[in-house]
């Protein structure tokens, strides 16, 4: 455990002093600190036996003056420093950018260089007293001084809206140790005797051996972030930024190497398949960033739906996520994947009206890291806003919008489910029927392999019941309103489809049709015949956005 849950009983309400975000009052022009270079990942001691043992990592940062004033570099128990972050990723085999480092200690600067890594620096290296970083310098701090746990210290003593940090009653005040008369006196009581007695893990990054298997995870990122006092919100998109590597056992450590060069971006930019957007809660809280994938619709029509949400500096935390979902739409397979990965934490899912809701009580997504969440739907994806609710009370509104997929398009609408003897049969459109669309079709699973099934619609519906468990949802008259329209025979596994070619006539536009399937097993629950799938209905033609009526 992080020493600092000590210092959380002793004195909790400091720690979170930054509770009440404010508007960004403390904004000062000209200020432009961004993440210049980025490497150097290493693994600097660890614990444990292999493949079971914890590895403590860190990474060189260099920070670049982009803007138009000095930027104060002051040592603490100093205030006005900046902080920087560290965040490493993987886009592991099921698919999810994950975050696979720990809820990490952040490094507090207290010195500035005056080199010309990026741009030429207006000061000059002799005589400088490292209390700034002057215009267009730039400063590094290599993976020594980013792993010296004497700079390290815990990241929710940061309001990162805001760049600052209260040294009194700190980590750094109170020490290992903290005492009533010193804890919280605005004195460093954390000394270098203590950094060097937290072991060879210590407040460093922490990733455990089975988080880095190169054979399970097809790709890795690492990530750093500057946390600039009064920098305007419009510049910081490079204060942040990321390279990929990759990991591998030389038998007694992991070795890192860069396979791609530094990008000033989110993480979640480079996960494969996905959409990324974001945005902050106006003036008055710091940004989030929500990246979406959507696959599907699977043999069951189901689309699957990944979300991962990566605070990088909104300091009221996020304590849910609400989505639009058609409240007839078909929800299921929930999961949801966060950083201390304790089961007693997770968030739920309540499919409320016409929305998913997500949501904590206790575990919010705190600035710096990134949580997972998933589900499948019948409702396909559509462009739409989520909504992200602030954990902390404070000044600004208790949620915000961001741009994203969200499950809105309810393409079919099943009407009721099906019976079988043995199975139950389901019956799901392979996407949209548009017009025109010559792939469209109906597929059917869990039916009994071998048999055929006799496809019915009708533009009709009803839900009448036939004994047994079963009931009948196409409306009308067989040979009038109910017609055949497809037969197959499912292969081995009890699978069958119905290829239903969608005309390009625009007399379809908006129509809908009920369909349902019999398969003939020679007994069952349907007409002591066989077997019956679900209902469905399909909205036919290219204006069906939105949820069915």
């Amino acid at each position: 455990m992080r020493s600092h849950a000590v210092l959380a009983a002793l004195f909790g309400a400091a720690l979170s002093s930054f509770a009440s975000a404010a508007p960004q009052q403390n904004v000062i022009p000209g200020t432009d600190v961004a993440l210049g270079l980025l490497n150097d990942l290493t693994a600097v001691n660890r614990s444990g036996t292999f493949p079971g043992g914890m590895n403590a990592v860190a990474m060189s940062t260099t920070s670049c003056n982009k803007g138009t004033v000095d930027v104060p570099w002051l040592a603490p128990m100093q205030e006005d420093h900046p902080m920087i972050a560290f965040l490493v990723v993987r886009h592991d085999d099921s698919g999810r950018m994950i975050q696979i480092s720990d809820y990490s200690y952040v490094k507090h600067g207290f010195f500035a260089l005056a080199s010309s890594q990026c741009d030429t620096c207006t000061v000059s290296p002799f005589g400088h007293d490292g209390t700034y970083l002057g215009i267009g310098c730039s400063d590094t701090y290599a993976v020594s001084n980013n792993s010296n746990n004497f700079y390290l210290a815990p990241p929710d003593e940061i309001d990162p809206w805001l760049g600052q940090w209260t040294a009194q009653c700190s980590f750094f005040d109170a020490g290992l140790n903290p005492t009533p008369g010193t804890m919280c006196d605005g004195n460093r009581s954390f000394t270098m005797g203590q950094a060097g007695s937290l072991g060879p893990i210590g407040n460093r990054i922490h990733i455990p051996d089975a988080a880095l298997d190169p054979v399970l995870n097809p790709s890795f990122a690492y990530s750093s972030y500057y946390v600039i006092r009064g920098e305007p919100e419009a510049r910081r998109g490079n204060n942040l930024g990321f390279r990929p590597f990759n990991p591998t056992w030389n038998g007694s450590k992991w070795n890192f190497s860069n396979t791609g060069p530094l990008v000033n971006d989110t993480v979640l930019s480079i996960w494969p398949g996905a959409s990324v957007d974001s945005s902050t809660n106006g003036n008055d809280d710091g940004r989030v960033f929500v990246a979406s994938k959507v696959t599907g619709p699977n043999a069951n029509g189901l689309y699957h739906y990944e979300y991962a949400l990566h605070n990088r500096d909104n300091a009221r935390g996020i304590d849910e996520l609400r989505l639009p979902l058609c409240a007839s739409a078909q929800v299921s397979g929930f999961g949801f994947k966060d950083v201390d990965l304790d089961p007693a934490n997770g968030w739920s899912f309540n499919h409320v009206g016409g929305e998913l809701v997500v949501s904590t009580g206790n575990n919010p997504l705190n600035w710096n890291s990134i949580y997972n969440f998933w589900f499948d739907s019948s409702a396909a994806p559509e462009s739409g806003l989520a909504s992200l609710g602030q954990f902390l009370p404070g000044t600004g509104a208790d949620s915000f919008a961001v741009a994203t997929q969200v499950p809105t398009g309810q393409y079919d609408l099943v009407l009721g489910p099906g019976c079988g003897s043995s199975s139950v049969p389901t019956l799901a459109a392979n996407g949209q029927a548009t017009l025109g669309n010559a792939g469209f079709a109906l597929d059917m699973t869990d039916n009994a392999p071998g048999a055929t099934s006799v496809l019915f619609a009708s533009p009709l519906a009803t839900n009448l019941p036939l004994g047994s468990g079963c009931t009948l949802y196409l409306g009308g008259v067989f040979g009038a309103q109910i017609s055949q329209v497809g037969s197959a025979i499912n292969d081995g596994a009890g699978d069958g489809s119905f290829a239903l070619p969608v005309p390009s006539d625009v007399a379809l536009e908006g129509v809908d049709l009920n369909f349902q399937a019999f398969t003939l097993t020679g007994s069952g629950p349907a007409f002591a015949l066989g077997d019956l799938t679900n209902g469905l209905l399909v909205r036919l033609g290219n204006n069906t956005a939105g949820c069915a009526n």
